[in-house]
């Protein structure tokens, strides 16, 4: 009886990654665990060292995306803006956000978990803490930085 049932249990588990692996998402699906996203190194427009992941969509097209960025701690991006409005979530570290002159009255830290939004056409610079920080933006394409 144990085998019976230890060689239904294999048969059952057998079967299961059978179905899993065969199957397929309906059109427009997206679905990635983080160790099936695929990450390269910045894009030309962005700090060196920095990594980019695109999840959703095309940043050089018309439409939605979202894309997640590693920064490098201590980085600077200096003064810049977007065509559009720019929806960001961090998930890792701090970043610190100023729309005013390069001082600290002029900057707000947002930590892991946080949410902010840097509508179109508004100037702001980025400090990313000591400790680096991961970030995701949902934006409508074509995504531009216009640096100042």
């Amino acid at each position: 009886m144990k085998y019976k049932l230890l060689f239904s249990f294999a048969l059952m588990l057998f079967y299961a990654h059978s179905i899993a692996q065969s199957f397929s998402l309906p059109a427009g699906c997206i679905q990635f665990t983080p160790t099936e996203m695929k990450w390269i190194d910045t894009l030309s427009t962005l700090p060196k060292g920095t990594s980019f992941c695109l999840l959703y969509g095309d940043i050089k097209k018309e439409g939605p995306f979202a894309i997640r960025l590693k920064l490098p701690p201590n980085q600077f991006l200096k003064r810049h803006f977007h065509e559009k409005d720019e929806v960001v979530t961090v998930l890792e570290g701090t970043i610190s956000v100023g729309f005013s002159e390069r001082t600290p009255p002029g900057l707000k830290a947002f930590n892991a978990g946080s949410f902010y939004v840097n509508a179109a056409h508004v100037e702001h610079y980025v400090m990313v803490g000591p400790e680096g920080a991961t970030i995701q933006i949902n934006a409508m394409g074509p995504w531009t930085i216009t640096y100042k």
